[in-house]
């Protein structure tokens, strides 16, 4: 693995210290390439970061931190519980305040944290995947069948001497995506937005255009391979966050506690 987490992490901080995002050695047509090798690009990828295998009796938990480069002494922390049955909660930190929070017992229950009357309050199943599924751990192509995301394999580029696939994906509502994968373990190590939707010049009303993520390292965790270092850059501002993960006893109280 040391080999893999050198190439992620030269390759996406190279591309950070030169500002610029990775651009095509090819000129093609993304939406005419192979959907059906792309599905199973990022199907392989998923089966690494995919641990509903271990929420039978337990539940993951997840502590983030993310840090702009430039102010490295204000840092957001992000804590996230996953259980079965879709069970779900995601609160976010800064200064020792929440910030913003949501949780759902996987049934009729999806609630969210209001910073402004500093209440919580129902929301919409479908409010609720809106607003979380940015924050989903497994990243933005888990699921992505089920989000109306089409795929397209566009070709082969080499990175530092490493071959990696690049599949085109577009999503309603969201930028077209670039997402590149190294050949050699299939892993994702960097991820593109273009300023369109579905291949047209139509600007995304609701998502903010990131430049660039990258993810620099990933670690087994109970059989699954999970990043431990990513980066973004949004308006020239260089995002840093970290990863830590751990099993923990299952408790109701993670899906209906309304903490402050």
């Amino acid at each position: 693995m040391k080999k893999l987490f050198f190439f992620l992490v030269v390759t996406a901080w190279t591309i950070a210290a030169q500002g610029q995002a990775v651009t095509d050695s090819v000129n093609t047509d993304p939406m005419k390439g192979d959907t059906a090798l792309a599905a199973e690009i990022i199907n392989n990828y998923i089966s690494y970061v995919n641990f509903e295998h271990l929420l039978q009796d337990s539940v993951v938990f997840v502590r983030t931190s993310v840090v702009e480069r430039s102010h490295p002494d204000d840092t957001i922390k992000i804590l996230r519980w996953y259980s079965s049955k879709r069970q779900i909660r995601i609160e976010m930190w800064q200064n020792g305040r929440m910030q913003d929070a949501f949780y759902t017992n996987g049934k009729k229950i999806f609630r969210r944290f209001s910073n402004t009357y500093r209440s919580w309050r129902n929301m919409s199943p479908d409010s609720f995947l809106d607003h979380t599924q940015a924050l989903d751990i497994r990243g933005a192509l888990y699921g992505w069948r089920s989000k109306g995301s089409e795929a397209y394999y566009v070709g082969e580029y080499t990175y530092n001497n490493h071959q990696a696939y690049r599949v085109f994906v577009t999503t309603p509502g969201a930028f077209d995506r670039n997402y590149f994968f190294e050949k050699e373990t299939g892993l994702l190590f960097i991820v593109t937005e273009e300023d369109h939707i579905y291949g047209d010049a139509q600007k995304s009303a609701d998502a903010q255009k990131v430049d660039w993520r990258g993810w620099h390292e990933f670690i087994p965790f109970r059989g699954c391979l999970m990043p431990t270092m990513e980066s973004y850059q949004v308006n020239d501002q260089l995002f840093i966050i970290r990863n830590s993960y751990e099993m923990v006893e299952y408790k109701s109280t993670y899906f209906t506690k309304e903490v402050y």
